[in-house]
């Protein structure tokens, strides 16, 4: 129940402080470059094994320019409100509407079969850049703590 509060406290607090960067706030310390928007549900395996990995690893970028958004897609519900707060900050065209390719693997380990929505695809992050709103690139969270901060790392970089 602590973890499912956590993670609702950084995803509200992810929307926020995106929110207000976008909106020309100059208050802001640090200017979001970058946007990892994890897909993430309660039910999904790789979430499960790996999330607290993953936040540990991208936790740190947030003072170094990346905003984290967290689309929740446990149930009908987190699934709308989601949709909702990516509508708002101009995110969802990026997450829903993208024909991701090469998920398959993330999609067996998951155990969604063949035929579901690949935009539907959990445990995995969209880089997203801050300016242009263009996906950048998109790994699982379950990707080597070392291929999670060379990707970081390299999209700070461009």
């Amino acid at each position: 129940m602590l973890k499912l509060i956590s993670a609702y406290m950084i995803m509200a607090v992810s929307f926020l402080s995106y929110g207000q960067q976008t909106k020309g706030n100059q208050s802001t310390a640090v200017e979001t470059k970058i946007i990892a928007v994890v897909n993430k549900a309660n039910w999904c395996s790789v979430c499960k094994a790996n999330g607290e990995r993953f936040q540990n690893n991208i936790m740190p970028y947030t003072t170094k320019g990346v905003a984290i958004v967290i689309n929740d897609m446990t149930d009908k519900n987190t699934i709308e409100q989601s949709k909702e707060n990516l509508k708002k900050s101009s995110l969802y065209k990026q997450i829903y509407k993208t024909n991701r390719k090469g998920v398959g693997r993330m999609l067996q380990s998951c155990g969604l079969v063949d035929g579901k929505n690949k935009s539907m695809v959990t445990g995995i992050v969209t880089f997203i850049d801050a300016k242009t709103l263009k996906v950048v690139n998109e790994t699982s969270i379950a990707a080597t703590d070392a291929e999670i901060k060379t990707i970081i790392d390299n999209l700070l970089k461009a």
